[in-house]
């Protein structure tokens, strides 16, 4: 099994080794890239003017906070990346990140999704910061992914719909003073022209948009039978590269039952953190 194991994880990062490449060539960050235009063109009323290579779907506030978080240089972005990976916990896990292609693809790209993952990570073990930093990256940076587990926190943990309520609330009511309201929701509804990304590693890649409503259907029974991570993948229209980092959600020792509520905390056993094996 060792043998086994030491195979897999060679030719796990044997397939980093072009993404790794690109990293320390300088190689266009697309996502980075998009990030720095769109911070610059929320002040001149053309954030939702989307035009390849400019792709941005996310809130208009995510846009205000790219404009502090794009003043770092892409170096040290890409440096943070991995600098998460200890928040984990978990050493094995960690390590199957850092060898795993989504996670480079990630880092290449200058997108964010190993930082949602982590936060998804720990507000499934009820870690209250992480909670809140979940439901408000939903909102800010809407995802079908990030649904199954969202609803699964704001199902199973009610003192969180209150607070989600008001920042949801709250968050419309910016985004309609921002004037880019109708704007951000026609981006939102042009969003599966993804499927035809040549990233696109999805059923719909070959299926195209009849995976949607099975993909939904699927996300739902897996959502219920608490395989959050699978689910996670399952809702979403495409998948692309990073997307398969959410699936951090389903090393754990349980299913999501009355054992996994607001009170479990990062302070768990060590048995908590290992894989399912039931």
């Amino acid at each position: 099994m060792a043998a086994v194991l030491l195979v897999l994880a060679m030719l796990s990062l044997y397939s980093c080794i072009p993404l790794i490449q690109a990293v320390f060539s300088g190689y266009y960050a697309f996502d980075w890239e998009n990030f720095r235009q769109a911070a610059a063109r929320l002040d001149q009323g053309t954030l939702y003017n989307l035009s390849y290579p400019y792709i941005f779907r996310w809130s208009p506030l995510a846009a205000w906070i790219l404009g502090f978080v794009t003043l770092m240089p892409l170096w040290l972005w890409q440096v943070l990346h991995v600098a998460v990976l200890p928040v984990l916990r978990v050493w094995w896990l960690a390590a199957v990140c850092l060898i795993s292609a989504p996670l480079w693809f990630d880092i290449q790209t200058g997108n964010i999704m190993i930082f949602v993952a982590v936060t998804a990570f720990w507000a499934l073990r009820g870690n209250r910061v992480a909670t809140a930093l979940f439901l408000v990256l939903t909102v800010l940076v809407p995802r079908p992914l990030m649904l199954p587990l969202a609803v699964w926190l704001l199902w199973n943990r009610p003192e969180w719909r209150a607070p989600f309520a008001v920042f949801f609330a709250a968050h419309t009511v910016l985004v309609s003073l921002s004037g880019y309201g109708l704007e951000w929701v026609s981006s939102l509804l042009s969003a599966g022209g993804e499927v035809a990304s040549p990233f696109n590693l999805g059923p719909s890649a070959l299926i195209g948009y009849f995976w949607v409503p099975i993909g939904a259907a699927l996300a739902i029974w897996l959502t219920v039978r608490g395989r959050l991570g699978l689910a996670s993948l399952a809702i979403s229209p495409y998948w692309l590269p990073y997307y398969f980092l959410m699936l951090v959600l389903e090393f754990r020792s349980s299913r999501l039952d009355s054992g996994m509520s607001s009170s479990w905390s990062p302070g768990a056993s060590r048995e908590d953190m290992t894989p399912d094996t039931e």
